[in-house]
């Protein structure tokens, strides 16, 4: 009896055995790509092809914003005793000088004292009477850059502003300050302090002269340096 005691015991503890060896030998049925994993694109979504790239959004024209009372009166200042500006009444003095004109008032120092004088005067009238005007009319008769692009667009706004105001709207229309600033500058001139040979029709041509000349002057503001 204790000898098949003995066999049931070995064949429990081998039963016992089997079954902790099969525990032991559960695998979990890996594959090679668990090891060696592939990434897989996966494909866009037909949303997501079908829509449209986003696109900039539209440019706007800018805005014209009337100028406050502090910058036109800057504008004022600069034309009439700006440093370009007395430059340019230099250079124009230099011009009558070369000229003799006029010739009652000689040469040297003393003449282009007088020239020199006379120009400055001119100017600080034309100035004054364009600024005044435009003031009292709410208009806006100052220069600036065009903000378009090409060539033939930026001359045709530097021309035409050389005769046209601006509205607090931002419309442009023919300018009266303009025009009597620029005439007033020459037939005063011409009738007070000028020799006694000129008369206001001198001031008329010397006017009509100058809006001629303002226009290549604002193509120079335009295209090379304003002031």
């Amino acid at each position: 009896m204790a000898f098949f005691g003995c066999i049931g015991l070995q064949a429990q503890d081998l039963n016992l055995a089997e079954t902790t060896h099969t525990k032991v030998d559960v695998r979990l049925p890996l594959s090679k790509d668990f090891f060696d994993p592939v990434v897989r694109e996966t494909p866009q979504s037909a949303t997501t092809q079908d829509q449209p790239a986003p696109s900039s959004p539209p440019k706007t024209p800018d805005v014209y914003v009337f100028p406050d009372s502090s910058k036109r009166f800057h504008h004022y200042v600069t034309v009439t005793i700006g440093p370009l500006s007395l430059l340019k009444t230099a250079a124009s003095a230099g011009l009558s000088q070369w000229d003799s004109d006029p010739l009652e008032w000689g040469q040297g120092m003393k003449g282009y004292g007088k020239r020199l004088a006379s120009n400055f005067g001119g100017n600080v009238i034309r100035q004054t009477v364009s600024y005044g005007l435009s003031e009292a009319m709410h208009l806006d008769s100052g220069f600036e850059r065009s903000s378009r692009h090409g060539f033939w667009p930026r001359l045709k706004d530097a021309l035409v502003q050389n005769v046209t105001s601006r509205t607090r709207s931002g419309k442009r229309i023919i300018s009266p300050p303009i025009f009597a600033g620029a005439y007033a500058g020459s037939i005063i001139p011409s009738t007070t302090w000028y020799p006694s040979r000129y008369s206001y029709k001198d001031g008329l041509r010397s006017g009509t002269y100058s809006l001629g000349a303002g226009f290549a002057l604002n193509v120079i503001r335009e295209f090379l340096f304003n002031w």
